[in-house]
């Protein structure tokens, strides 16, 4: 028996927080309890200390190779044909309502969901759907702003896709990357016919947001129409769901409770947070470490959950690297990465009339020949279950740079704390789900 290779340890009052990657399981123990474990002698832990961090675990009769081999089977599993699920984002419009500066993409002006497109991406959920190793499909909607020809263009292909999807005795999961700014109130009904979650954007505060997400039509500020609308969804059904994107910088990181503050009458299971660093701005200032501390801090007292960093249980490392995914854009063109520009260079395949995507052969099979987690920095990480390594993307464009893109390498806070704040944060959730 012995302590697994992806077990995480953090201390606290109560005692120390034990945290498995590869089970994603935690266990609080005593200092005691820790103290034997640290000294090696496992075997004079109670009954129920062992049986507990076996469960979890914590501690394993398996050995670091028989641990390693599980995760290597578990990403080939995932990111080839057996995978259940089939991971689609659609692209209605690569235009957008707002012109954020620190956007990588090049705006589309007036580009829709073209009708042969929508015919078409109906064909192509349909074949999905015939295939009996798929059991859920997920569609995400991206841009651009996708929610710009919703009720005429977009919604009437959902509606569609998701009854097809259902008769096939299948299931289908909607969710939207937008900045909320176009929804109106005659659309909730149709969110919630959906059971639509979201992702939605606020750039760090009140006077921040509104300096940079100003509607280019109308030069109005957003926050106040953003903040009303999850309001909104919320109130409309209960299983709507918001996961609220602080765009964060240094300047910004010490407004984030007056943020909270604004929505927190909704309640903790239809909202969560996430805090991500503008990434043209600086990081790991002394100063703004202790901003961003205090403002995780805040958010879990107010009852909410937050995630910081893109570290969560997965399987893989981008659902870029699963063959069971693909990205459609308005016009047919298929690509297979969103964190870039939707360039020709880029494009990897095109949707034909048949529900059929031709691909680019070789462009695909250049990027599935990556397997993300193959360098030693990630093949001896105890973060390899949650993290995976570098996107392909990112191996395709700098495949010597692995440090770069290191997730732990560009955590701002110990991953001690962090650790801390991911067991707060399964207490908070567990607490709604009951």
């Amino acid at each position: 028996m012995r302590i697994s290779s992806f077990t995480l340890s953090a201390n606290v009052a109560q005692g120390f927080i034990y945290y498995n990657t590869l089970s994603d399981r935690f266990v609080l123990v005593s200092h005691a309890a820790h103290g034997k474990i640290c000294d090696g002698r496992i075997q004079d832990l109670s009954e129920s200390e062992r049986e507990s961090l076996l469960g979890a675990g914590i501690i394993t009769h398996k050995t670091q190779s028989e641990e390693k081999e599980q995760l290597f089977a578990e990403y080939k599993d995932c990111s080839s044909e057996k995978n259940e699920e089939y991971d689609l984002t659609l692209l209605p419009s690569l235009d957008c309502n707002l012109r954020c500066w620190y956007c990588y993409e090049s705006h589309i002006r007036g580009s829709h969901l073209e009708p042969c497109v929508q015919k078409n991406v109906i064909s192509f959920i349909r074949n999905i759907c015939e295939s009996p190793t798929i059991k859920r499909v997920n569609v995400q909607m991206f841009g651009g702003e996708p929610l710009l020809y919703f009720k005429e263009e977009l919604y009437p292909v959902l509606k569609e896709a998701k009854e097809m999807v259902n008769s096939y005795g299948k299931n289908i999961r909607f969710f939207f990357v937008t900045n909320a700014t176009p929804i109106q109130d005659e659309w909730l009904p149709l969110f919630q016919d959906l059971n639509a979650s979201f992702q939605i954007s606020i750039d760090g505060c009140k006077e921040k947001h509104n300096k940079v997400k100003r509607d280019i039509t109308t030069k109005e500020p957003t926050y106040e129409k953003v903040v009303k609308t999850m309001h909104n969804l919320c109130a409309t059904y209960p299983s709507c769901y918001v996961n609220l994107r602080i765009n964060y910088d240094d300047v910004t990181l010490n407004r984030i409770p007056l943020v909270v503050d604004d929505v927190c009458d909704i309640p903790s299971y239809q909202l969560g947070f996430h805090l991500e660093r503008v990434w043209q701005t600086k990081r790991k200032n002394e100063d703004t470490i202790e901003e961003l501390r205090k403002g995780i801090q805040y958010i879990l007292s107010r009852g909410y959950s937050v995630s910081y960093m893109n570290l969560h249980r997965r399987s893989y490392s981008c659902k870029a690297s699963k063959v069971h995914q693909c990205v459609i854009s308005y016009d047919g063109k298929v690509y297979k990465c969103t964190g870039r520009d939707f360039t020709p260079t880029l494009q990897e395949g095109f949707l034909e009339d048949t529900g059929k995507i031709r691909w680019n052969v070789e462009k695909l099979n250049k990027r599935m020949a990556i397997v993300t987690y193959n360098h030693d920095a990630c093949l001896n990480c105890q973060l390899l279950p949650l993290c995976w390594g570098p996107c392909n993307q990112k191996l395709l464009e700098c495949p010597d740079e692995i440090k770069r893109f290191c997730q732990k390498e560009l955590m701002e806070i110990p991953l001690e704390e962090w650790l801390i704040y991911e067991f707060n944060n399964r207490l908070i959730r567990q607490a709604y789900q009951k």
